[in-house]
């Protein structure tokens, strides 16, 4: 079982800092022939970055501006140091979009890796569950992780002041897994659930949008783990 290799979209950030590996480049460089955006968005990424290598930019921006308007009077010195604090504030945010477009990149290859070390492991069982109503989840288990990989499809569409929320249902616990991730053409992407113990049962209610502390309402599905 594979998983789906990230979307090539998603790495432009990743491209403007030189942060992809020489394989990912090439991919995203091939891509980068047939997609028009990814063209703008990467040449603009790469333009803030050689921007942020060099601290004096805004310094010569307000030097040619007062150049140009020297003599107009007391307005002019005071129009430079406002442009240049525009474009010093510019910098700064464009740099905290590329530095943030690396972090979360981190964290999505981490969050791959951990998913594919449960699909892949030796003891992974796969299992799969209707709903009470409609819809259905599929689940990859692994003992010896202790953990699963959980995904919907088609579960009933629910109000902006709720949410699907997944719990371990032991004979002396039941531990909220977090909630289902926002669906996108009906399927949910893969999430992690750690800290299996014997004897768990997954189930998935519909709870407040904030989230509760123990279920509310009767599970929409459930489904029994199997022992070692």
């Amino acid at each position: 079982m594979r998983l789906r290799r990230t979307d090539p979209h998603t790495l432009a950030g990743a491209y403007a800092l030189d942060a992809l590996g020489e394989s990912d480049r090439e991919n995203f460089e091939r891509h980068l022939l047939g997609c028009e955006a990814c063209r703008a968005e990467a040449a603009s990424l790469r333009d803030a970055a050689g921007w942020l290598a060099e601290p004096a930019a805004g310094a010569r921006v307000a030097e040619r501006v007062r150049r140009s308007w020297h003599g107009v009077g007391w307005r002019a010195p005071r129009l430079a140091v406002a442009i240049a604090g525009v474009g010093m504030l510019l910098a700064l945010a464009l740099g905290t979009l590329l530095i943030s477009t690396q972090h979360q990149l981190r964290v999505q290859e981490a969050h791959s890796g951990q998913i594919a070390a449960i699909m892949n492991a030796p003891d992974a069982d796969i299992m799969t569950v209707h709903a009470r109503t409609r819809g259905s989840a599929t689940v990859v288990m692994s003992h010896a992780a202790h953990a699963l990989v959980l995904t919907t499809a088609r579960l009933p569409a629910l109000p902006s002041t709720e949410r699907y929320q997944v719990w371990l249902m032991g004979t002396h616990r039941t531990k909220s897994a977090g909630q289902l991730p926002t669906p996108k053409q009906g399927m949910t992407a893969p999430m992690i659930v750690a800290g299996l113990a014997a004897g768990d049962r997954m189930g998935v209610t519909v709870e407040p949008a904030a989230g509760a502390a123990s279920p509310s309402s009767p599970p929409v599905l459930m489904l029994a783990l199997p022992s070692d």
